[in-house]
This record gives structure tokens, sequence and C-alpha cells, in this order.
């Protein structure tokens, strides 16, 4: 039978019960400082948490519902805009989005991230932990195709490697080349290796031509995935 604010050690369970109310919880300490909690927090519908130092209400990185959803508040996270930008490339510019149009945050979980101050500075995503990221880039050009790029691409460059995606040609050539003019959406992903303190960065590029293609708007994002 279960007692308040005790454990009940049977032959074959270990039950934890507060009693009528309250948090049902173990805590770990290390030289009598509370390090982590873990248990049910009665005054949050009774969700199931894992929590630093002695307060699962507080600094929680896991928690559970009782329908089984489960959320992980302190893991990095990210999601930024970038707005419009004329005459971003189209002459081989490796276009690090932030640096001229400002980006702006939605989310940063963990503040890891430093948007592009439109000054100079770019998005910035900075690793604070090794581990796999995914990461995602998706922007929107206009293209002047009679005197823009030859083709076009986006790529996501870490310290480790860089990912490149979508190379499409888009002037009108003698070559063969076909030429496109108006709008174009790109879409780079990767579950990138990131080590603790690598950075990423964000481009798009028009290869050859004069810079006469515009960036009309741009999102970045990127999660710790494992």
């Amino acid at each position: 039978m279960a007692k308040i604010n005790s454990i009940n050690n049977k032959a074959q369970d270990l039950t934890i019960d507060p009693g009528a109310s309250g948090d049902s919880f173990l805590q770990f300490n290390i030289n009598d400082v509370a390090e982590f909690k873990i248990g049910v927090d009665d005054s949050d519908s009774d969700k199931f948490k894992i929590s630093q130092g002695s307060d699962l209400a507080a600094n929680t990185t896991f928690v559970m519902t009782a329908n089984g959803e489960r959320t992980m508040p302190l893991q990095p996270a990210f999601l930024a805009v970038a707005g419009t930008e004329n005459n971003a490339t189209g002459d081989s510019t490796f276009h690090d989005i932030g640096s001229i149009t400002a980006t702006t945050e939605i989310y940063d979980q963990g503040s890891n991230f430093t948007p592009g101050d439109g000054a100079g500075t770019g998005a910035l995503f900075t690793a604070p932990i090794s581990g796999r990221y995914l990461l995602s880039f998706s922007v929107t050009t206009r293209i002047d195709s009679s005197t823009g790029g030859d083709d076009q691409y986006t790529r996501i460059t870490t310290s480790n490697r860089t990912y490149f995606a979508y190379t499409l040609p888009t002037r009108n050539q003698a070559s063969g080349f076909y030429g496109i003019d108006g709008d174009i959406s790109w879409v780079a992903t990767v579950l990138a290796d990131m080590d603790a303190s690598d950075t990423c960065i964000f481009y798009v590029v028009s290869r050859g031509g004069s810079k006469v293609d515009d960036i009309i708007r741009g999102y970045l994002s990127g999660v710790l995935m494992v």
C-alpha cells in the first residue's frame, strides 16, 4: 500500500505516490546539489517531466503529456525570415542571406542563431553541441534572364562541409541553355554533422552575367535531431 511521501517497495515494482495531491518525483543530487528531477508535475496537468535542478516547473528538458505528445523545450531550434533584396546576385556573387537585408527571428530556442543585421553581417547558426542537425533553406529569387546569371543555386555551408542544391540554367544562351524570367523558389535541406561551435551560413548565387537578380524572400531553419 502506498504511503504519503514514501516509496512502496514491493517484490516486483516501485511506486512513488505523494498521496492526495502534489508532484510525484525522483531527484538526483551530487554533493547535496540538485542536478535533475524526474516525475509528474501535478500543477501542470500531470505532465511527465525531466528538469534541471530541483523544480519540475523550471529548466524543463523533456515534457510528455497524458496523451503522449512529447516536446523538448531546450532543444536547439530556430526559424528566421529574410526579406527582399534587389540586385543581390547574378554575377557569381555568393549572397550571404541577411548580410544586406536583415533577417527576422520567428523563434530561437536555445539562443544559438544570430540574425543578419543588414549591414554586412549575414545570418549565422552556431551549434552548441556536437550532433546531427536538420538544416533547411528556402528562397525565392526574381530572375532577369537577359543579363542575369547563367545558372542559379543555393548552398548551406557549415564548418565541416558545403551542401549544394538545385543548379538550374536560367539565362538565354546560344549554347542551348533556356531562359527563365520571373520568380523561382529553391529549397535545400540536409541532415548535417556539426561539431560544437561549428557554424552554418546560407547562400544563394547566380553565376555569370550581371548583378540584376533579386531575392524576394527566404526562410532559414534548423533543429538538433540526434
